[in-house]
């Protein structure tokens, strides 16, 4: 799980790709949080996003490296900086060091002094007390417009869209967001603005793919890293780079369903081993395992020779047994111990499946052990 934000600032796409190959993000835990290819981008993005690491070129259009980090030092911000440059110029080592910077890196970049200076990045960052530990994409705020109302409405919708898993809905509802931004900020809408509604959207679809169990990161993963802002970056492209993302997810939650009569029992006797305590029922099982209670029920007793509430249960009745007979629970306490609520179905239960109540089997556990202290 990264433990550092890092945002990647330069104008040269080769040299974003070259810091994203060498870099052992995954063994330093980092994350590359957004990429941006001037420095007016980067400087929103970096309010934005407020990571933790800053790898900055010095020489960029609009605005350079050096005024990039001098604006925001200005503003407080005190994230580890490397800066990146083809120029061994003095002038610009001697400003990096005014700014507190890690390191001063010359192009051609080599991989063991990027991942060594990352590692200084870190060591600096481990030392203060404002350490950040959240890995996941960074939540941006409240998209502060006229309109947000609507857009948070839109918003929703693709989310819902999701769940339909058909990808021109997805495409549709892409599209009235775009409209939306559109009709009231135009094709070219403020930084603040892009950068909101894209961090917007890539967590509501992270948040999604992590409420169904899938990984963000095998979507992410198979496409580009990020959306990488710049001024040539327009409303129309973002808006289908997000498309692109969310149907993907559609189409790997597809795959899933496609898979999921292929129900794996060894996996559901764990569950059912791990949370036999936690009140479940057949219908929450279904549920958790993207089937339905009568597919589920079906399948168990197909596969185990036993229905679901047969070997639930067993389960149960095994651990109360083992509760009385090993650790001498007091006898009130075991049938919550083992997801019983109500004292009496538990004590019904317990003399149906062994022919005895509770106390008799402590009873007779306990005459058991006399009459063998008596021949010794």
């Amino acid at each position: 799980m990264a433990a550092y934000k890092v945002v990647i600032v330069d104008d040269e796409p080769w040299t974003r790709e070259v810091i994203k190959a060498l870099a052992d993000w995954e063994a330093l835990g980092l994350e590359i949080a957004g990429e941006a290819s001037d420095g007016d981008y980067g400087l929103e993005l970096i309010r934005r996003i407020e990571p933790d690491i800053i790898l900055t070129d010095v020489k960029m259009p609009h605005l350079d490296g050096i005024r990039l980090i001098e604006t925001l030092r200005g503003e407080n911000n005190s994230a580890a900086v490397i800066f990146i440059s083809g120029y061994d110029d003095y002038s610009y080592i001697r400003s990096a060091l005014q700014l507190n910077a890690v390191d001063y890196l010359l192009k051609p970049i080599k991989q063991e002094e990027l991942n060594k200076q990352l590692q200084n990045c870190i060591t600096r960052l481990s030392e203060r007390e404002d350490k950040r530990n959240d890995s996941r994409s960074p939540e941006i705020g409240f998209l502060d417009a006229p309109w947000a109302g609507k857009y948070y409405l839109l918003r929703d919708n693709l989310c819902d869209s999701l769940n339909s898993l058909d990808t021109a809905i997805i495409r549709r509802k892409c599209n009235e967001i775009y409209q939306l931004v559109m009709a009231y900020e135009g094709e070219n809408p403020s930084k603040s603005i892009m950068v909101c509604i894209y961090y917007n959207l890539m967590n509501t679809l992270e948040h999604f793919m992590l409420s169904r169990e899938l990984s963000p990161k095998d979507i992410l993963n198979k496409n580009s890293t990020s959306f990488v802002f710049s001024q040539d970056s327009f409303l129309k492209e973002m808006m289908e780079y997000i498309q692109k993302l969310y149907i993907a997810a559609s189409e790997q939650m597809q795959e899933f369903n496609r898979n999921r009569n292929r129900l794996d029992i060894a996996r559901i006797k764990k569950y059912l081993e791990e949370h036999y305590a936690d009140g479940i029922t057949l219908e929450l099982t279904a549920a958790i395992f993207y089937v339905s209670k009568e597919y589920l029920s079906k399948s168990f007793k197909l596969a185990t020779g036993k229905g679901f509430s047969e070997y639930l249960t067993a389960l149960r009745m095994e651990r109360a047994r083992e509760l009385i007979k090993e650790y001498k629970i007091p006898l009130k306490e075991v049938g919550e111990m083992v997801g019983y609520i109500d004292q009496a179905h538990f004590y019904k239960t317990f003399k149906k499946y062994y022919g005895m109540t509770p106390g008799e089997m402590q009873s007779s556990i306990i005459d058991n052990k006399s009459c063998r202290d008596m021949k010794m």
